[in-house]
């Protein structure tokens, strides 16, 4: 086990010391009687019956926080008698909820009172004794032992239940995403109880399972954490609400889900009533990211944050420089709101892959197996990334039913949970350009338009086969697929300006994009050279702007171009590639045809207009004659 203190509490006459010494013998570690920590003033208070208050108490409970700190740090374990009887007191004291517990001498006034006035040379009264039973706070969540008992069943009992280490968190939702958590958490040393209303758990899961909520939280250590695991939407409302009657001020509730932000803040601000932390906390890596690193996105409640911080950043994912893949995104609903645009991003991507693919392969002809290569080979430059190399990988499958390409097998209607279409209205609503994602979410609404679609292609006739030479165009699309991925990234980044400007919430643009760089979908080596233009320029504009892009894109133009053309000539649909293209060459037109757009707008509605010769709103009577 780690290092650890106890602190052994209760009212004068309980015990404490002579419990403490004992418990300190069998563990082979320091004793620290709290009472020698008590400055001058409030020896000769006690001495001459007053209570002590709090103001009289702060300066004490600080050193012995600071006594615990220094022991910890020192990987000593230690044990404390100290009163502590309110909560704000041990608060003080529980530096680290894991390696610091509480005993308990639980005892009833008549019991205690006895014993001390057994005891030889005593200054307690009656009444200093029932001042502290009357600001005595039992707390939750410790090892609580009956002073009747002999000393040495006391202290069997105490390291009993000391030895059986309590849930770090409580964990809801026991899905394929919450199993592969709470194995995450266990591997890492913070044990978890589950629960969930319908489990279908493997066999060999070895997470402790609770068969109600009311056990969940029952067993977890005030302040209790609970992860919700479970889908998006109404799920998560009925989740909180089953636990709301369970827990305490001062617990916190995650949203692990892809939920949406607006629905976080909401529930942030009704949870606080109750003095209830709420985190709001993207997670992306799927089944295997859960299991082995995620990447984390957490946003909410600061003081929630930094309670959790340790248990998050032990099982995140790890990027190349030894940085865990998590960082604090910011309040509200910031750490949803990230996720989904991390997201958007992964929809943009996976359909600029995918109408590359198309290209080559039914466009040009490319085999499967030629195409993994090709692939496998991108993945080795400036195009390394989670989906290129899994796009190898799933291109190399054989389907063992039919002995062909199990892609080709595969129909081509493409699911979605709703989080690319939240970006996309999002963007509109914050007033960020995002024609990329825009377009990849269009095509999974059209692959799910298959009926129409074998119709028309009935109509109309299919694509045209390429006849030119394949070499120069699989080497343009390279050039094709690295500018639409640098397009659609800097899409994201320039969504999280506007939601950061329109929010408030002084998002950190560097630390959001290297949370990505391993555990996630998206993960890819550019996101290193995207982090390092916004560590050049923190307040930069716009990714595009940024030198090392624009050589990068620059350098790209020609194959991009000539993608989208073929692309066109042949009737394979490339609206994410020729998208990205033209929001590319839109940001780069010092001048657009606006101008006649807002002249249509007078002319059919009054609604002036600004000139480039001079200042002021114009509007134009357009029916009359010149």
């Amino acid at each position: 086990m780690p290092p650890m203190f106890v602190v052994v509490m209760g009212v004068s006459g309980s015990g404490k010391s002579t419990i403490g010494r004992l418990l300190a013998e069998r563990l082979g570690c320091s004793f620290y009687d709290g009472d020698d920590y008590h400055p001058p003033a409030n020896v000769a208070k006690m001495a001459a019956g007053l209570p002590l208050d709090d103001t009289d108490r702060a300066g004490w409970l600080a050193e012995l926080a600071r006594l615990i700190a220094e022991g910890l740090a020192r990987d000593e374990d230690g044990v404390i008698a100290c009163s502590a009887l309110k909560r704000q007191y041990r608060d003080v004291l529980c530096i680290d909820r894991q390696r610091v517990r509480f005993v308990y001498l639980r005892g009833d006034f008549a019991a205690i009172w006895a014993r001390l006035q057994s005891r030889k040379g005593h200054f307690m009264k009656a009444p200093m004794l029932q001042s502290q039973f009357d600001a005595l706070e039992e707390p939750e969540g410790a090892v609580v032992v009956d002073t009747s008992l002999e000393p040495v069943q006391v202290i069997d009992r105490i390291l009993e239940q000391l030895m059986a280490r309590s849930p770090a968190l409580g964990l809801l939702g026991l899905g394929v995403m919450g199993r592969s958590l709470a194995l995450n958490f266990e591997r890492h040393g913070y044990p978890v109880i589950g629960y969930d209303p319908a489990p279908r758990l493997p066999a060999d899961f070895s997470v402790r399972v609770a068969g109600s909520v009311a056990e969940l939280v029952a067993a977890l250590t005030p302040p209790r954490v609970v992860l919700l695991m479970v889908p998006a939407g109404a799920v998560v409302d009925a989740a909180i609400a089953s636990l709301r009657p369970h827990l305490s001020p001062g617990d916190i509730i995650i949203d692990g889900g892809n939920s949406y932000f607006t629905d976080t803040e909401r529930r942030a601000a009704e949870l606080a009533t109750d003095g209830l932390a709420f985190v709001g906390l993207g997670v992306s890596g799927g089944e295997s990211g859960a299991l082995w690193g995620p990447s984390l996105m957490p946003g909410g409640s600061p003081a929630a944050w930094a309670h959790v911080r340790p248990l998050f950043e032990s099982i995140a994912a790890v990027a190349a420089d030894g940085a865990p893949c998590v960082a604090w995104m910011g309040p509200g609903g910031a750490g949803h709101y990230v996720k989904m645009v991390h997201n958007g991003i992964e929809y943009g991507d996976m359909q600029l892959i995918a109408e590359i693919y198309d290209l080559l392969y039914r466009g040009a002809g490319l085999t499967n197996r030629q195409l993994a290569d090709i692939f496998d080979r991108w993945n080795e430059g400036a195009l390394r990334s989670y989906l290129i190399e899994i796009t190898g990988h799933v291109l190399r499958r054989i389907d063992e039913a039919t002995g062909q390409s199990l892609v080709d097998v595969i129909m081509d209607i493409a699911g979605q949970k709703g989080t690319g279409r939240w970006t996309s209205q999002i963007a509109l609503e914050v007033g960020a350009p995002t024609p990329t994602i825009n377009a990849a979410v269009v095509m999974r609404l059209l692959s799910a338009a298959k009926t129409t679609r074998v119709a028309a292609a009935q109509r109309y006739g299919g694509p045209a086969r390429y006849t030119g030479d394949v070499a120069p165009l699989v080497a343009a699309a390279e050039q094709a697929l690295l500018a639409g991925k640098i397009t659609v990234y800097a899409q994201g980044m320039s969504l999280l300006r506007a939601a950061a400007e329109t929010y408030g919430w002084g998002l950190e643009y560097a630390a959001i994009v290297r949370v990505w760089r391993a555990g996630c979908i998206i993960r890819a080596d550019l996101l290193n050279e995207i982090a390092a233009a916004f560590e050049r320029q923190p307040a930069l504009s716009h990714l595009l702007l940024d030198d090392a892009f624009v050589r990068l894109l620059s350098d790209a133009q020609a194959g991009w171009r000539a993608v989208v053309k073929t692309g066109a000539e042949l009737g394979i649909p490339l609206l994410a590639v020729a998208a990205a293209l033209g929001y590319f060459d839109a940001l780069r037109s010092d001048r657009l045809p606006a101008n006649l757009i807002q002249a249509q707008r007078d002319f059919f509605g009054a609604h002036t207009y600004h000139r480039i010769d001079q200042d002021g709103v114009f509007h134009t009577d357009w029916t009359a004659t010149t």
